[in-house]
């Protein structure tokens, strides 16, 4: 009964929600790459009144707070590893939202954030009608890879060759200049698997049907790259570090994969044939994989999903099941993982939250730090109640115990 008061008390006085704190004076500490990333506690500051000078991590999920977590979403200073809130109406970290190169601006569907100001600055007037997702950040931060919808599909873009309602475009982010670079048939256009810049900045690859498209940024000039059947870019850190070979992965069914039957291989290509020329990399039992960039090791960082307990396993050429792999509503937890040829991986970071995107500054520099550790998370508030409820019925059993002892042992009055 103390435990159905309690829980009723903390949704209805809204004790579960955030509630933007102030935060107190920091000293610098480095934090780098976060061993432990959690969800932001209910009083942490918003980062747009409080914000911080750079971000190493950008995080989102949907089980933050009892009040729509899904429409926020939090970063975690570079320097001191506490954490900002803001309110994010579209973009999952990684998936429609991503950090800068350097930390200091966050793209999501909603524009770009200045980190170290918390101004948010709107796209331009041709996207207002646009589902907007951002991608993938040129490595000197000027250019910016954006996918473009027609809400529900319809109503008037420009025509494309496959008849797609979905442009893939590059921002200038300096001028406003909108650069569309192709139409995007619908199984090619998924979030957080679709783009990636070369390390000069130069060339941008994209997933196209069957294949991988490899752009020149300055001209135009494409040419196509074969990939394997189910496989696609592994994400926005494809391109290896040398721009001669981009990383693919792909899907299957795994009977010997442990509790999730599935195994994600990540495979090097040749840029130029598509030829398999370098590492294979395997994680199993994991819900998705999407590669980040590469550690110092020359080895490449990848995002392992963990599924949730009731999730169906889901491939790219999937159409029905494929859009669970961006909506985090099968996802429970993360690994960032360096990945090492075959299947042994050394884990960098346990993500306690369902999309993480990480700044390539921080991947670069190959440290792992600590992250300050929010003091009231709905998980340390509800595991308070309970322990309090926990106790109450403790203290009335003992009580009732006790009282029933010495009504039975108590003697007559003569």
């Amino acid at each position: 009964m103390s435990l159905v008061v309690l829980t009723l008390a903390g949704l209805t006085s809204g004790l579960f929600g955030w509630h933007p704190g102030t935060p107190a004076a920091q000293g610098a500490r480095a934090v780098n790459l976060p061993a432990t990333v959690g969800a932001p506690g209910v009083r942490s500051a918003d980062e747009t009144k409080h914000p911080v000078a750079t971000a190493a991590v950008l995080i989102s999920g949907n089980t933050w707070f009892a009040d729509g977590s899904g429409w926020y979403g939090a970063v975690i200073s570079a320097d001191s590893g506490e954490y900002r809130v803001f309110v994010n109406n579209a973009g999952a970290a990684g998936f429609g939202a991503v950090l800068s190169p350097d930390g200091r601006r966050l793209a999501s569907g909603d524009g770009i954030l200045d980190i170290a100001t918390g101004r948010w600055t709107a796209y331009p007037q041709a996207w207002q009608d646009r589902e907007l997702a951002a991608q993938a950040w040129s490595p000197d931060g000027a250019r910016l890879a954006v996918t473009s919808r027609v809400p529900g599909g319809d109503g008037h873009y420009p025509s494309t060759a496959n008849g797609s309602a979905t442009m893939l475009n590059l921002l200038d982010v300096g001028s406003g200049t909108i650069t569309e670079v192709a139409g995007l048939p619908d199984a090619a256009a998924l979030d957080g698997w679709t783009v990636a810049f070369s390390p000069d900045g130069t060339r941008l690859a994209y997933q196209a049907s069957g294949q991988v498209r490899i752009v020149t940024v300055a001209g135009g000039r494409s040419t196509a790259v074969p990939v394997p059947d189910g496989a696609r870019l592994a994400g926005k850190g494809s391109w290896t570090r040398d721009g001669q070979g981009l990383l693919v992965v792909s899907g299957e069914h795994c009977s010997s994969c442990g509790d999730y039957p599935m195994r994600w291989t990540v495979t090097t290509l040749a840029a130029t044939t598509g030829a398999a020329v370098g590492p294979r990399y395997q994680v199993d039992g994991a819900y998705a994989v999407r590669v980040l960039g590469w550690w110092p090791s020359g080895r490449p960082v990848a995002v392992a999903y963990a599924p949730t307990d009731d999730a169906a396993t889901t491939l790219f050429d999937d159409e029905p099941g494929r859009y669970q792999l961006i909506s985090m509503d099968k996802v429970d937890s993360a690994r960032l993982l360096e990945l090492s040829p075959g299947a042994g991986h050394h884990q960098l970071s346990s993500v306690g939250t369902e999309a993480i995107d990480v700044a390539d500054n921080v991947l670069a520099a190959g440290k792992v730090g600590t992250a300050a550790t929010p003091a009231t998370t709905v998980d340390s508030i509800a595991g308070g109640l309970l322990t309090a409820a926990a106790l109450a019925a403790w203290t009335a059993l003992l009580s009732g115990g006790f009282a029933l002892w010495r009504r039975r042992f108590r003697r007559p009055a003569p």
